[in-house]
């Protein structure tokens, strides 16, 4: 038998409702204030009118080519979320501001609930994309105030960079999905043991180069291996023999993988 709690089972309390984000454990304000200030140096701060239209951004966005690529991951979701033909109860995990799941709640009608540990981020998301159908909280993931068996889908989009320990993270994940639930992680490096070394450099690099050398110590580089002991899918992998020749044709497309992980 299925285990699932149906969420109207899961109360947000309206007294935890503070400009319209439900808050549901401590801000930390030291982390969300250097992460800011590293999204400021990037450009990555959008205003309003430019968020809602992610992730097919304007003409002048600095980030313009990156956000093309990432459409066609988020293209490639939405399709994938037209088979399913019941409404879902969907956690949008290390949402920032919303824009994913912001755009999937004009075309339908699950229940979106995105969480994030960046107040501000949060509560732009909240007043764009003002729907019913979008729930934006602050939570820690490992929180108990998030129930189990709670939800049937959960995306984690361009995220588990920002989580020192994968496992702990899935093993969590994979508690609070029900019994036929899936964990989607979208735009997000997942390295070889080679590989990460090297990437772990060029983060340093990066980071030193913009003037934040802090903010490396809060960025991971996941290996495949991790992997390993899960029941796990690659339904999008640009290196697969099909994508080396778009590739070699010049075909834009995402670098990072879309993996499903289910129990």
């Amino acid at each position: 038998m299925d285990k699932k709690i149906e969420m109207d089972e899961f109360k947000l309390n309206p007294a935890d409702l503070r400009n319209g984000v439900y808050i549901l454990s401590e801000i930390n304000n030291e982390f969300e204030s250097v992460y800011l200030k590293v999204r400021d140096k990037e450009k990555r701060i959008y205003p309003d009118d430019e968020l809602i239209k992610l992730p097919f951004p304007s003409e002048n966005n600095t980030h313009k080519k990156e956000w093309d690529l990432r459409a066609k991951s988020f293209i490639r979701f939405k399709e994938y979320l037209k088979q399913k033909n019941t409404d879902l109860n969907i956690l949008d995990f290390g949402c920032g501001n919303g824009w994913f799941c912001g755009q999937l709640s004009k075309s339908f009608n699950h229940n979106f609930y995105c969480v994030d540990v960046n107040i501000t981020e949060l509560t732009q998301g909240k007043r764009v994309f003002n729907s019913e159908k979008l729930k934006f909280i602050y939570a820690d993931i490992f929180s108990p105030k998030l129930p189990d068996y709670s939800f049937d889908l959960i995306i984690i989009n361009a995220a588990i960079q920002y989580f020192p320990d994968l496992n702990r993270l899935i093993d969590k994940l994979l508690t609070v999905i029900n019994d036929r639930g899936e964990i989607h992680i979208i735009d997000s490096p997942i390295y070889s043991e080679g590989e990460a070394g090297r990437a772990k450099q060029r983060t340093i690099n990066y980071y030193l180069s913009i003037e934040f050398p802090e903010m490396s110590a809060n960025y991971y580089h996941h290996t495949w291996d991790k992997l390993a002991n899960y029941n796990y899918s690659v339904i999008y992998n640009l290196h697969s023999f099909k994508k080396r020749i778009i590739k070699l044709l010049s075909i834009k497309d995402s670098p990072f993988p879309w993996i499903k992980i289910t129990k």
